[in-house]
């Protein structure tokens, strides 16, 4: 089945509104956990548009996506004083769109365990790498906490928000979007919103395994990067990070080999009708 067959106006404003909505409500459930330097959150509910971006249209769930950021930042960071409106205007909603948008499209052209694993750290990296790039280029001009980490260089800010938010995003992704998966196998071919069904069998190839373990390698490096370079400037803000990181590079590295075991489907959904 080809992407947007029998999809109708209101089909795509439905899947916008439900992106959206579990967006917000995965940045609500987060918005009170501090993060480094007092900007942003951290990125634990970003597996909700994921999964929508895996099971649904790829336009509006980028769309949700930005929409949802935006909410969520506005009603439940804003008060926190961790971010603004102007600010995940400039930074969160570009990024989210573009991350979704591409995830999106290449999970669907890829429909294997390893697209997914490898559609997860490369477009979340691009998307926190937006974001973090966004924030610390224009940020100050809309937002004045931003301004006070001047004496950090642009290109360690920039890093190091892009690899914080990695070391929650892709593990919570990894972990939850299969359970998702899982969780509505039986609206596969009976809904207009949750239409396509990954093909991700229980049991994969060499080939699979080998780009899995390339891409968990990689998201070590990730981590080890943060912990060297960044966790000296932020530990007065977060202490525990240095045991946070470890283990969200521990479950990439036990999940991302383990993501059709999870979702235990092997099968091609049927086509919804036009």
């Amino acid at each position: 089945m080809s992407e947007g067959t029998g999809s109708t106006a209101s089909t795509k404003v439905a899947i916008i509104a439900v992106t959206a909505v579990l967006y917000v409500i995965g940045k609500g459930l987060t918005a009170y956990i501090p993060t480094p330097w007092l900007v942003g959150q951290l990125l634990i509910g970003i597996f909700f548009p994921a999964f929508m971006a895996v099971v649904s249209e790829t336009v509006p769930v980028a769309v949700g996506a930005a929409v949802g950021t935006f909410v969520g930042d506005v009603v439940f960071l804003a008060p926190f004083g961790v971010t603004n409106a102007p600010l995940s205007l400039i930074a969160g909603v570009p990024a989210n769109f573009v991350a979704f948008l591409l995830f999106g499209w290449f999970v669907k052209r890829y429909k294997t365990w390893s697209g997914f694993v490898a559609a997860t750290v490369t477009f979340v990296t691009l998307g926190n790498f937006i974001a973090g790039a966004s924030v610390v280029l224009f940020g100050a001009a809309v937002f004045a906490p931003v301004g006070a980490l001047s004496s950090y260089s642009a290109a360690s800010l920039i890093l190091g928000f892009t690899v914080f938010w990695d070391m929650a995003a892709i593990p919570a992704t990894l972990i939850a979007v299969p359970i998702l998966v899982r969780a509505v196998r039986p609206l596969f071919g009976r809904s207009k919103i949750i239409r396509y069904e990954p093909q991700w069998s229980e049991t994969q190839g060499r080939r699979d395994l080998g780009v899995s373990l390339v891409f968990a390698a990689l998201f070590l490096v990730l981590g080890a990067v943060f912990l060297v370079g960044f966790y000296s400037s932020v530990s007065s803000v977060w202490a525990d990070l240095d045991l946070y990181v470890p283990v969200a590079i521990l479950l990439v590295v036990i999940f991302a080999p383990l993501v059709s075991v999870i979702a235990g489907s092997g099968r091609s959904a049927p086509a919804v009708p036009s």
